[in-house]
């Protein structure tokens, strides 16, 4: 379980490496598509709209984490009653529409978004007692995490999406 100092650490330096390696690629490379969308008929997604899913999968772990803080054992609405394959069509939906909605935005705004998001994540920080970010999450998919595991997950799906992009690349998506 990482401590808040290690949280706070391993946040700022996943937000400096994702500032650096997107301020990095040139306009050509954030507009070309690097990866297969998770929706079956949907565009490939494009360097930038990895970026623009950074600040929405951010918010996604902050719903966990509010869940856990007020005690929360299962997901709202139906999301408890789907199987994993159910949330993952859902969250793969959910992703799509999100970059859908976001595609023509200027990578200004999307940096602003990115850390509206990572602010509203610190905040929800100082929430947590030491005690809560080392307890189990709540929520019974994530139960096997500690709240201050979900904290640093947003840092481990940053450098994901960062290799992703990279392989993308390469292969010439």
């Amino acid at each position: 379980m990482p401590t808040r100092s290690e949280i706070l650490d391993t946040l700022a330096a996943s937000q400096g490496k994702v500032t650096a390696y997107f301020q990095g690629l040139s306009p050509e490379e954030l507009e070309r598509p690097c990866t297969a969308s998770g929706v079956p008929g949907e565009a490939p997604w494009r360097a930038k709209d990895h970026f623009a899913h950074l600040a929405e999968n951010e918010r996604n772990i902050q719903i966990l984490l509010h869940l856990t803080l007020n005690g929360e054992t299962s997901l709202p609405g139906n999301l408890g009653a789907m199987s994993r394959e159910e949330r993952l069509a859902f969250s793969n939906q959910r992703n799509q529409s999100y970059v859908n909605a976001h595609h023509d935005d200027s990578m200004e705004t999307l940096f602003a978004d990115l850390a509206a998001a990572r602010q509203e994540t610190l905040n929800l920080l100082e929430q947590f007692t030491d005690e809560q970010l080392a307890a189990h999450a709540s929520i019974s998919f994530a139960a096997d995490r500690t709240a201050g595991d979900l904290f640093a997950a947003n840092a481990q799906h940053s450098a994901v999406h960062i290799t992703w992009i990279e392989e993308g690349f390469r292969q010439g998506v």
